[in-house]
């Protein structure tokens, strides 16, 4: 096996493992904190502070429920990230090495030379 389908391998296995691990620890164990919606006790206890007319209650507890949803959607994002980006990043890694790194599995330059240098007879002495 070539080092560079073993170094596939081996990215792969760690990305897969990466991604189980993190995904766990991330999304395992949400608690009721990290996912605040209209309903969450956070919330709920944010909307009781707001005062004054009707209208000024409803604008109060409607740009809370919206601050939450942003929060937990950054916090939802930033989790994703962690499981995500580095795999990501060691994929893209490994991919610019193996480009930057001579084919070892193709022909050299010397075997492609005598190739051609034997096509090239062949076809001009048959026309000769």
């Amino acid at each position: 096996m070539s080092g560079s389908k073993l170094g596939k391998w081996v990215v792969t296995g760690v990305s897969l493992l990466w991604v189980a691990w993190a995904g766990w620890d991330q999304f395992g164990n949400l608690s009721e904190d990290d996912i605040e919606n209209h309903s969450s006790s956070a919330v709920q206890e944010r909307m009781r502070d707001c005062s004054g007319t009707f209208k000024q209650r409803y604008e109060c507890k409607e740009n809370i429920v919206i601050q939450s949803g942003r929060s937990t959607f950054n916090a939802m994002l930033g989790r994703m990230s962690i499981v995500v980006v580095p795999p990501i990043l060691l994929i893209a890694g490994l991919h610019m090495l193996n480009r930057r790194r001579p084919d070892d599995d193709g022909p050299s330059d010397d075997l492609l030379q005598e190739h051609h240098r034997r096509h090239h007879r062949r076809r001009t002495s048959g026309h000769s």
